[in-house]
């Protein structure tokens, strides 16, 4: 007798136990609201409570739910874990643009554990759409259609204009340009060319500097007259229009003597410091300190005796001439 009350009551207890994981079981569909605007946007809930070990798979929607409910976005699918037990939910942003009473049917859910399948449904839900609401308080009246509301424009809607805009200046710069080039010839770019300095103002600052670098004091004879003779010979070119930097210094002095451009004596103090120069850059002659100061004082002596001076020649009627000549012809006028 005892046996078989135990057997009864184990029997009970098993069936208890699947009773109670069956009652914790549960799907539902929920609305927002039941009752929504025409065109207006609500939330459609799809929710299951299962146990932890179970899996369920929910019914899918993209475009609509039923007909007259479209699916805007899918806004939520979480899932969270309490007591054992899995709260799994499906969350759609839906709108409707039919006015009336519909109903969302009953939905399939699912529900697997290892080999075990079961399905469930839920319980249909009923919502209203309502239409807008019409002016009753003045039915007669005739009102024009309200004109578009004036929105800002924005930086991504005005820049594709913005850069169509500056592709066409550049591509109307870039025909310009070819334009310029192949059909004028003429040269696109001109760089202006800066004034060029007066031949003595450049000597004099060049042997300014060269005499700050104290060249000969540090035994660097060579580099000495070689910087020198390189100021002296493109002041005689820049002043004379004589080709001096190509020249050797006989080939310079047979200018300079057959043009007449400067006296006898200032000809053979300049031949004698390139005589000297060429002396210690190629025969690596050795200079004493005093001919290389007589070097730098002689080139000094040599741009201001032969630089171009600004005479006032008096005419009638208080009219005057201006005549630019070298400091030695002016000498040579007064004398």
């Amino acid at each position: 007798m005892l046996a078989k009350n135990r057997i009864l009551l184990l029997i009970l207890a098993v069936f208890v136990s699947s009773y109670s994981a069956v009652s914790q079981i549960s799907v539902e569909v929920k609305m927002d609201t039941s009752m929504l605007l025409i065109g207006d946007h609500t939330k459609v809930t799809f929710e299951a409570i299962v146990p932890q070990d179970m899996q369920v798979e929910f019914p899918l929607y993209t475009d609509t739910i039923i007909g007259e409910l479209e699916v805007l976005d899918i806004l939520l699918n979480d899932t969270t874990v309490k007591n054992n037990l899995q709260y799994l939910a499906q969350q759609y942003l839906v709108t409707s643009f039919d006015s009336g009473w519909f109903v969302i049917p009953e939905q399939k859910f699912v529900l697997r554990n290892g080999d075990w399948i079961d399905t469930l449904y839920s319980k249909p839900i009923y919502f209203g759409v309502m239409p807008m609401p019409l002016d009753t308080a003045n039915t007669n009246a005739i009102a024009d259609i309200k004109a578009p509301i004036d929105a800002p424009v924005t930086f991504m809607e005005a820049l594709p204009y913005a850069g169509g805009g500056f592709g066409i200046l550049i591509i109307l710069f870039l025909a310009y340009l070819l334009y310029m080039k192949y059909a004028k010839k003429q040269p696109v770019f001109v760089k202006k060319e800066k004034p060029k300095e007066p031949a003595h103002v450049i000597a004099f600052r060049d042997l300014d500097k060269l005499k700050e670098e104290k060249l000969w004091q540090q035994g660097k004879n060579k580099e000495y007259y070689s910087e020198l003779t390189d100021i002296v010979r493109t002041y005689i070119e820049d002043r004379y229009d004589i080709n001096a930097m190509e020249l050797t210094t006989d080939e310079i002095i047979h200018e300079v003597i057959s043009g007449k451009i400067i006296e006898k004596e200032l000809k053979d103090q300049l031949f004698d410091t390139l005589v000297r120069a060429d002396f210690v850059k190629f025969a690596k002659a050795t200079t004493l300190a005093d001919e290389n100061d007589a070097s730098m004082k002689f080139a000094y002596e040599f741009v201001i005796k032969t630089k171009p001076v600004v005479v006032l020649t008096e005419k009638d009627e208080g009219q005057q001439d201006i005549v630019v000549e070298s400091e030695q012809q002016k000498n040579e006028t007064i004398e």
